[in-house]
């Protein structure tokens, strides 16, 4: 009986409610809505066909202030597809999350590589902020690793090229 209520062609797998709406007007049993219940909940094609209300949201870590000094903690992003203006097309965004949430703004070229991001922060910001304790990126990790290691390199930092010649 249920499969004509429900499953049948015509029926089109309605909810339980308007499965038992349908249903109690010509059958009755005991317990019918605890049996409705359990076989709608269990039908492949309505639990293949529902829409999803429990979406898994990835887990959300807060910025903390590292440091009370200017562009500690940044977060580097880049504008792109702009005009081109003077042989640029992008802006490369050096934003402060510590204390201002001042930003800096890089004209550069959408081709820029890590070498290229770490040539123009070490000439622009470096001198005026020095090298950050945290840096936000949502570039891949092989991008923001080559950009750490030659800002290194750049500044020649001694105990980081030990690193890396060890671990070559």
């Amino acid at each position: 009986m249920i499969t004509l209520f429900h499953t049948s062609l015509t029926a089109r797998h309605p909810r339980i409610s308007k499965t038992f709406d349908l249903t109690k007007e010509h059958y009755w049993w005991p317990y019918i809505k605890d049996f409705m219940t359990k076989y709608i909940k269990g039908c492949v094609t309505c639990q293949a066909n529902k829409v999803n209300t429990h979406l898994a949201h990835p887990p959300l870590f807060l910025i903390t202030p590292t440091s009370s000094l200017l562009f500690q903690t940044i977060a580097i992003d880049f504008i792109i597809k702009l005009p081109l203006s003077h042989g640029f097309d992008t802006i490369l965004t050096i934003t402060n999350h510590n204390v201002s949430k001042a930003s800096i703004f890089l004209p550069c070229r959408e081709m820029i590589d890590s070498v290229g991001m770490a040539e123009l922060y070490t000439s622009q910001v470096f001198p005026h902020y020095g090298i950050p304790l945290k840096i936000i990126s949502n570039r891949d990790p092989w991008f923001d690793s080559a950009f750490t290691c030659e800002l290194c390199k750049l500044l020649r930092c001694k105990a980081l090229s030990l690193i890396l010649s060890v671990g070559a």
